[in-house]
């Protein structure tokens, strides 16, 4: 089991999804608070006869408990050809080889027989959209979903708030990001993406409330046809509770996977379970830390896009904005996922 504390910093692993190995699958496995909502959940939404799709399925656990549920056909689609495998030998060890049925492609490239009852997915980012779940689930919905059936997650609301994370920030700073194993080199994912400072990137950290600068507000949310747009810019403003020093932002989601069943990452408690091994916080760091006093106004814009070549699965975010004390700028701060020539 992967051991971690408070403001340590790791990649961001939901920027690398096409290259997830064992060893993270490993990890969502043991991931306590991820695996007993989806559970309940599925259990739940899951009725004996049901038809359901699980889209990226990975190693198959939530399409074996949707089988175990009473479903009488599972569609599992996964990019992963050799983790796709390992589902297909867990439902053959299960004995449920028969109603499972593995589809080795992007889900925009398939079509079904039939239309499902359920369709079940985890695919879902810790700033929830950082997975590009969005375009997915809707195409999916529209194209896969019976009239009336039920997609779980029900929907997921992301939020924002700023943090005074000193330790995060000196560790980023350092260079001192941890890895689940060598095959998650930080210095590869840079220059795959274009990152010219480690400061124009999130990171996986979990950064306990007492680090908090002010109220979380939520930044979107994704529910029904999940056709909200993918792409967008919003304002936030922010009255700052505290003297401290403004050293980024904390996103977390809330997901509602059913009516009854809610997964929320936010929590801090490392020792007690409180906290998702797999997917941890996204810290959002500014390069140059703000101090700022009780009183302060942050105003956020906070944007997601594509690049302009666009891809799936190559989202950009950008958080710049500006702290004000009695109507006078007292600090400016502007991140962006992308090469510095293209920002503007």
């Amino acid at each position: 089991m992967t051991t971690y504390s408070a403001e340590q910093v790791w990649p961001p692993f939901s920027e690398s999804l096409l290259d997830w190995d064992e060893a993270f699958h490993d990890l969502m496995l043991n991931d306590r608070l991820r695996m007993t909502a989806y559970r309940q959940a599925i259990f739940e939404a899951v009725k004996p006869g049901d038809l359901v799709l699980d889209l990226g399925t990975g190693t198959g656990i939530l399409s074996l408990w949707a089988l175990q549920a009473g479903a009488a056909r599972v569609y599992g689609i996964d990019l992963s050809a050799p983790i796709l495998q390992q589902a297909v030998v867990r439902m053959q060890r299960a004995g449920f080889a028969e109603r499972f049925e593995p589809i080795n492609r992007l889900s925009y490239q398939v079509e079904l027989p039939q239309r499902v009852d359920v369709l079940i997915s985890e695919i879902i980012g810790n700033m929830a959209d950082n997975e590009d779940f969005q375009p997915i689930l809707e195409d999916a919905i529209q194209r896969f979903l019976k009239p009336g059936g039920i997609a779980l997650p029900r929907s997921t609301s992301a939020y924002l708030v700023p943090v005074a994370a000193p330790t995060a920030h000196r560790n980023l700073r350092a260079g001192h990001i941890a890895s689940l194993t060598p095959h998650y080199r930080i210095a590869e994912l840079y220059r795959h993406k274009g990152i010219d400072s480690p400061f124009n990137l999130y990171y996986d950290c979990i950064l306990p409330r007492s680090l908090y600068l002010s109220a979380p507000q939520l930044v979107q949310r994704y529910e029904g046809a999940w056709d909200q747009p993918a792409s967008y810019e919003l304002e936030l403003c922010y009255s700052l509770e505290r003297e401290e020093v403004l050293t980024g932002f904390k996103a977390y989601f809330i997901a509602e996977l059913t009516g009854s069943v809610t997964l929320d990452i936010s929590g801090d408690d490392i020792a007690n379970g409180e906290t998702s091994d797999s997917w941890k916080h996204a810290y959002l760091p500014i390069e140059q830390p703000i101090e700022v006093r009780r009183g302060d106004r942050l105003m956020l814009r906070f944007s997601r896009r594509y690049p302009r070549e666009g891809a799936s699965f190559r989202q950009v975010y950008r958080w710049q904005g500006q702290v004000e004390r009695a109507g006078e700028v007292v600090g400016r701060f502007d991140q962006c996922m992308e090469e510095a020539a293209l920002r503007n």
